[in-house]
């Protein structure tokens, strides 16, 4: 008799292709290629809601949750973004789907595989669903109905097929919209984004997102969640932004207007369209027209556009030279900074470069600096904007697991005066995932489980936000979804292109999945952009590393770690790879220091550990995954439990 099948109480959503049969007829392989990409889209939905997809027979989808509001969220995104990409295939290739869901005990056998009456009464349901239509029992709809925000209609008690009682069943309410055929259950609204260079396209992606991570359900445990909606005594999100705001002056170009050029212009507006897009407040030029270039009024700039910054410079010409110079003034103290100054052929050049983002990154790095040094100032220890700020420079160094204490102390201090902080919150499941990935956890497991608990609450509260999504994309990664993962990672990167983080940690993973070409673009764009962060750094170091070691080119790997312990003595991850490597290849000596040096840096750190820290689904990498691992049982380290 089989001892491991289980019992659970489960969420269980059961979904029908409507019309499939003479979809078929119609076109097989046009169906076909809808079917692939609904159960995708049904995939990805059900696997952002913490739920996991059972089975994929036929024209079905079956999938299990833990919670009825992720089951119910995850119906809407899904039938919001089938009906979203409905105008696009011919009207007869368009698949819309009848979903299903009931709240009950289930069979779970080893392979994952469920049945029940569970099962049969949410298929049973399904079938009573319009097309594009959900219908749910009346556990689900108790459940579910506030915290999901669905509007649901009593369509009285059901006699289905092989279940002896009625089962209680609502229909969920379509929403109008001018664009969608299919019922969308209403959503909380989201704060408006502006996406300047993301095609159409992706408005529904975003959208779907947006809905697919309002994560309401999952069962919160640290101790500011119980203030999430009351009102904050200080809004820390919108403050950074008013640390930050400035104002963009046209550069000072004098022999240029002499000629009719607009450079001085052109370069000044694609600065301040660049910053927008990352997010910082900027005032139009408009508003500063009268302002000389050559001799601004800083105080009166502040005063009369409420900033404490102001972004200005010149264009020198040198015969067919141009050379721009951007500088950043604090109106406060007069502190000029300079941030980037670049050379050109010509003015069409100039206009075609990069600059602006060049621009927007050495920005980044000057805030990163200044507010450093002013969080550090007496007095300001008790200001939360100050404490998120210190919080990550504890965060930046992270090499110690006292770095990470009083990083996570101030994040969460900062969270208790404003719960609904998107900076406070992302801030916290970055130091968890720091902390788990530094092996400074005794139980890594229960550390991922927190770390999921903190960021879905960062998404409830910024499901647009890039490091959120960056963030979520780490830990689909590291629960082995490699795909899902990676499909977010891209939608952190269409809102935030330049964002260093993402490209270095979706590096670290492609390598993971033997994708060496594309992390090898992804370290290459990431290198174009200036660090203001060591940790960053350290990742593209690392990336380098584990590329090469992936590869065997064993002495390569050896000579970057060797570099990375010279830059960063105290990190003991470079210790770990280097004492591997001098394991498989004899030299004892050396691979007893650097364990040694490891495991005094990193005491808990052991074999299980180690490969939950490397996932991957791909053949190539497990092999030299293995490879690693035998090098550290060679040099020592203890196995560990699993």
């Amino acid at each position: 008799m089989q001892t491991d099948i289980r019992h659970r109480l489960l969420a269980i959503l059961a979904a029908d292709a409507a019309g499939y049969s003479r979809s078929m007829a119609r076109d097989a392989m046009g169906t076909l290629a809808a079917l692939d990409e609904a159960r995708q889209v049904f995939r990805t939905q059900v696997a952002l809601m913490g739920g996991r997809v059972v089975d994929t027979a036929g024209d079905s989808v079956l999938a299990v949750f833990d919670t009825a509001v992720g089951a119910v969220r995850a119906a809407v995104a899904t039938q919001d973004e089938l009906a979203s990409r409905s105008s696009q295939p011919p009207a007869q290739l368009r698949l819309q789907f009848r979903i299903g869901i009931h709240v009950g005990d289930v069979i779970e056998k080893p392979d994952g595989t469920v049945y029940g009456d569970g099962v049969n009464i949410a298929s049973r349901l399904q079938a009573l669903a319009e097309p594009g239509g959900l219908v749910v029992s009346h556990a689900v709809e108790e459940l579910s109905s506030e915290q999901a925000h669905a509007n649901f209609e009593d369509i009285g008690p059901q006699q289905v097929k092989n279940i002896a009682k009625p089962v209680g069943a609502f229909r969920l309410v379509p929403v109008a919209t001018p664009n969608s055929t299919a019922p969308v259950a209403p959503v909380a609204a989201a704060p408006a984004m502006v996406l300047p260079h993301a095609s159409r396209r992706w408005h529904w992606v975003i959208a779907s997102i947006v809905v697919a991570c309002v994560i309401g359900g999952a069962t919160a445990t640290w101790r500011w969640q119980s203030l999430r909606h009351a009102t904050p005594p200080v809004n820390i999100d919108e403050e950074v932004i008013n640390r930050r705001a400035l104002a963009v002056l046209a550069f000072s170009d004098r022999r240029g207007k002499t000629a009719g050029s607009t450079l001085a212009d052109d370069m000044a507006d694609a600065i301040g369209a660049q910053l927008e897009r990352t997010g910082v407040r900027v005032i139009e030029r408009g508003a500063t027209m009268q302002q000389d270039p050559a001799a601004p009024e800083f105080e009166r700039i502040g005063r009369e556009q409420a900033v404490r910054f102001v972004l200005g410079g010149r264009v020198v010409r040198d015969g067919s030279t141009v050379r721009v110079a951007a500088n950043l003034t604090e109106i406060a103290t007069g502190a000029v900074y300079r941030l980037h100054e670049a050379e050109f052929k010509s003015d069409e050049e100039a206009v075609r470069s990069a600059y602006g983002r060049d621009v927007a990154s050495a920005l980044k790095a000057r805030y990163y600096e200044i507010e450093g040094v002013r969080a550090r100032l007496p007095g300001r220890d008790k200001d939360p904007v100050d404490a998120i700020v210190l919080a990550w420079r504890d965060l930046d160094r992270g090499n110690t697991q006292e770095d990470l204490e009083r990083a996570r102390q101030r994040f969460e201090f900062a969270a208790e005066v404003d719960p609904n902080s998107v900076d406070a919150s992302i801030g916290l499941g970055v130091t968890h995932l720091v902390a788990f990935y530094n092996y400074f956890s005794k139980s890594p497991r229960d550390e991922l489980d927190i770390t999921e608990k903190v960021l879905k609450r960062a998404l409830e509260l910024g499901p647009a936000n890039a490091q959120n999504l960056s963030a979520w994309a780490e830990l689909l990664f590291l629960r082995q979804r490699p795909d899902e993962a990676f499909w977010v990672w891209q939608r952190s990167l269409e809102i935030s292109p330049d964002d260093q983080a993402s490209h270095l940690r979706m590096a670290i993973a492609l390598v993971r999945q033997g994708r060496f070409a594309d992390a090898q673009q992804h370290m290459t764009r990431a290198s174009g952009l200036q660090p203001h962060q060591t940790r960053a750094k350290q990742w593209l170091i690392q990336c380098r590393a584990e590329a090469a070691f992936a590869q065997q080119r064993d002495e390569e790997a050896y000579e970057i770690l060797r570099n990375w312990t010279a830059e960063f003595p105290n990190n003991g991850r470079p210790y770990l790879m280097l004492a591997a490597i001098d394991a498989l290849h004899g030299r004892k000596a050396a691979a007893a220091a650097n364990m040694a040096r490891h495991r005094q840096l990193q005491p808990l750190s052991n074999i299980a550990y180690v490969v939950l820290t490397h996932p991957s689904t791909d053949p190539g990498f497990l092999a030299q995954r293995e490879r690693l691992v035998e090098g550290l049982r060679m040099a020592g380290l203890p196995e560990g439990s699993k």
